[in-house]
C-alpha cells in the first residue's frame, strides 16, 4: 500500500434540526466520515512508505506499541501519547459484605478512557471544513403487524379479528406529541373511505419497538393499510412535524387466504412473541 495522501477536507454533513420546534432554519452537524475505513496495517503501510522502510519490520513496531499500551492499561498506568490519552476506568456498586470476595465482573465493569492528544487536536484544527445539506431523518418504521396471540403449540400468530388484540413491531413508533394526528390509522383497501384512529391513550405497551392495541370492532375482514404517525425522536426529545410510516403492503384481518403457489395471506410481519 502507498503512503496515504491526507488533505485535511472535513465534510460536514447538515441536517435539518428536528429538535427545536420554535426554529425553523436550524440544523446539526456531523462529520460526514469516508466510506473505507483504516486499520492498524493501513497506517503501518502508509509509515513505511513515508518512512522508506520495510512494512513488515513497521507492522511488528506498531503492534508491539499498541500491545504495551494495552498492557499497560491494565496495570493502572496512565498512557499521554501525542496521539491519544488513555487512563484506566471502573464503575459499578457493590456491598459492604463483597469487599472481602473475588471482584464480581458481572457487578464491576473495567475499561479504559480515551481523547484525542495534541496532535490529533492540531491536525482537526487545521482541517478545512465544508458543509453539505442532507435530507430531514426518516420517519417511524413498521416492521409488521400480527395478533397479539399466537397458537400455543406453533407459535404462529392467530388470525387478526376486530376487538381483538393486535401487535405493531419496528423502531421509532413511540406515539408521542401533541399533534393531533399522532396515533395508528387503519384504512380499508376496498373501501379507503373506511378508516379507524387509534390514539396514543388506546395504545399499551407504547414503546419504540412495540405499539398494542385494540383493533377497533368495526374493523372487518379483509385487507387493510396501517399507518403510524408520530412526533418520536429520541429519549425524551420531540420532532418539530410529526413523522408518517405506512406499512409498504396491506395486513389481512380475519382468516388467512392460500395464496397461488401454496403461500398464504395474512398479517405482516415479525411475531409479537419472538
Amino acid at each position: 500500500m502507498a503512503q496515504l495522501k491526507y488533505d485535511l477536507d472535513l465534510n460536514l454533513k447538515a441536517y435539518p434540526n428536528e429538535l427545536t420546534p420554535d426554529v425553523a432554519d436550524d440544523y446539526t452537524v456531523k462529520v460526514h466520515t469516508q466510506s473505507t475505513p483504516l486499520t492498524q496495517d493501513d497506517i503501518a503501510a502508509s509509515v513505511a512508505e513515508r518512512l522508506g522502510d520495510e512494512p513488515t519490520r513497521v507492522q511488528s513496531i506498531i503492534k508491539v506499541f499498541m500491545e504495551e499500551v494495552a498492557l499497560a492499561v491494565a496495570s493502572g498506568y496512565n498512557i499521554s501519547t501525542d496521539a491519544f490519552y488513555a487512563r484506566p476506568m471502573a464503575s459499578g456498586v457493590v456491598t459492604e459484605d463483597e469487599l472481602a470476595t473475588a471482584v464480581d465482573r458481572d457487578k464491576v465493569r473495567v475499561y479504559a478512557s480515551f481523547r484525542q492528544g495534541p496532535a490529533v487536536e492540531d491536525a482537526l484544527s487545521k482541517a478545512k471544513l465544508h458543509y453539505f445539506l442532507q435530507p430531514a431523518a426518516t420517519g417511524p418504521h413498521i416492521a409488521g403487524m400480527t395478533s397479539a396471540f399466537a397458537d400455543a403449540t406453533t407459535r404462529v400468530p392467530l388470525p387478526m379479528a376486530g376487538g381483538d388484540m393486535a401487535v405493531l413491531t419496528g423502531s421509532g413508533l413511540k406515539l408521542v406529541g401533541d399533534d393531533p394526528a399522532v396515533g395508528i390509522t387503519l384504512t380499508s383497501v376496498s373501501d379507503p373511505d373506511t378508516s379507524f384512529f387509534i390514539p396514543p391513550s388506546k395504545v399499551a405497551p407504547n414503546t419504540p419497538k412495540k405499539l398494542q392495541f385494540t383493533l377497533p370492532a368495526g374493523v372487518t375482514e379483509g385487507q387493510w393499510t396501517v399507518q403510524v404517525t408520530t412526533q418520536y425522536s429520541s429519549g425524551s426529545n420531540l420532532t418539530k412535524e410529526p413523522r408518517t410510516f405506512s406499512l409498504p403492503h396491506p395486513i389481512t384481518v380475519g382468516e388467512t387466504t392460500e395464496e397461488p403457489g401454496g403461500g398464504s395471506q395474512g398479517g405482516s410481519g415479525e411475531t409479537p412473541l419472538g
